[in-house]
């Protein structure tokens, strides 16, 4: 059996990308042949994935998109391929990974939408959701946010058995080992933590949309004797230049540092203090319960799809929408004096117990399979 794969861009510390590749390496293992392809991919490529990637070229954005998707359309139509699987949205799938959150919802409430609708870059994306989720689509899609799901019917009016809910599926590497303890202390004297210092740690790229300037400002909000052992710790890809510029203004620099894209989330992880994830818009946020399972206590933004987690297993605290910076500051400053990490903790790591947190990759396999089959019966 041949899958097509099909995915704007490949980079190792994404989510969407370690979602697909958890995905696509259980397919492989099930003996199915994986043709990828992508604009870009950067970083080793897995055994048994035949990428091809596409180089594009073009003033927008959406302009590049376009070409890519008029460039694979011919090949994924000569493949001879058994399935289309596609993880961003492009016409023509037949199955797709709902990473991404509803455009068109997201583009009716925003504040130019009369004028933003009459661009081409609001027609483009808006006809490949259409022909993802169109009434006249046969695309099955794989929700991983019952909010948007419910939103793409509303918008669309998908039939039910077009979305197909996914549980979580954090990797098991996640979760806190018996050793937590020594390696916390490694890697914070890896980064020169001192044993007094309280790490406010952010996870993630994108750094606009995971509100890395709303966490630099509560920082700053932090009374002395808290902003004075207050470190903040944002890792992922990004350009930091206009955050460093802010923390500055708001004379905490010295207190913020970013790393990088990094592999040891898990570790980094165990040597935080507190997570920070008050996002602007997020479909899930995985970070929050890879932070859960690592006993790491949070505090997020309740736009965040995974939020309802942290609600239901009191791991931590949620940030109302619309989003307040006073309330997530207050939030901050009555976290660290209260003492309610050591609970908020121990709630996450008995919820991980219960809480189908991590069969995700296998369930969507098992329903790439599931069409695979159907469509050989029919």
């Amino acid at each position: 059996m041949k899958l097509a794969v099909c995915l704007y861009k490949y980079f190792p510390f994404g989510g969407l990308a370690r979602d697909f590749l958890n995905i696509m390496s259980i397919c492989r293992d099930r003996g199915y042949q994986i043709d990828v392809y992508v604009m870009e991919w950067q970083g080793d490529i897995p055994d048994g994935f035949n990428v091809h990637v596409i180089p594009v070229k073009a003033w927008t954005n959406h302009g590049k998109v376009k070409r890519f998707i008029d460039t694979i359309s011919p090949q994924l139509k000569s493949g001879n391929y058994d399935l289309i699987v596609g993880f961003n949205k492009i016409p023509g799938l037949d199955v797709y990974y709902a990473a991404d959150p509803c455009y068109l919802d997201r583009v009716k409430n925003q504040k130019n939408s009369f004028l933003y609708r009459l661009g081409a870059r609001f027609r483009f994306y808006a006809h490949c959701e259409q022909a993802v989720f169109g009434a006249d689509s046969n695309t099955v899609s794989l929700m991983i946010s019952d909010v948007q799901r419910g939103l793409f019917k509303l918008n669309y009016d998908t039939a039910d058995e077009r979305l197909l809910m996914l549980p979580p599926g954090i990797s098991v590497d996640r979760k806190r080992p018996q050793n937590w303890q020594t390696i916390r202390a490694d890697v914070r004297a890896s980064l020169a933590i001192n044993d007094n210092e309280f790490i406010l740690m952010m996870v993630g790229t994108a750094f606009k949309t995971k509100g890395v300037d709303r966490s630099i400002a509560a920082l700053a909000s932090l009374p002395p004797t808290l902003r004075d052992i207050a470190r903040l710790v944002i890792v992922g890809d990004g350009d930091s230049k206009s955050y460093l510029e802010q923390a500055n203004k708001l004379d905490v620099k010295d207190k913020v540092e970013f790393l990088g894209g990094r592999k040891d989330i898990p570790q980094l992880l165990l040597a935080a203090d507190l997570l920070l994830h008050p996002a602007r818009k997020e479909n899930t946020g995985t970070v929050i319960l890879e932070a859960m399972v690592a006993g790491l206590p949070m505090i997020v933004s309740q736009a965040c799809g995974y939020a309802k987690h942290v609600t239901k297993s009191s791991a931590g605290a949620v940030v109302d929408e619309p989003f307040n910076q006073l309330d997530f500051n207050r939030k901050l400053v009555a976290t660290m004096q209260d003492g309610s990490l050591p609970t908020w903790s121990d709630n996450g790591l008995a919820y991980a117990k219960t809480e189908d947190l991590y069969s995700m990759p296998i369930k969507a396999a098992d329903i790439i399979e599931q069409q695979l089959q159907q469509r050989k019966t029919t």
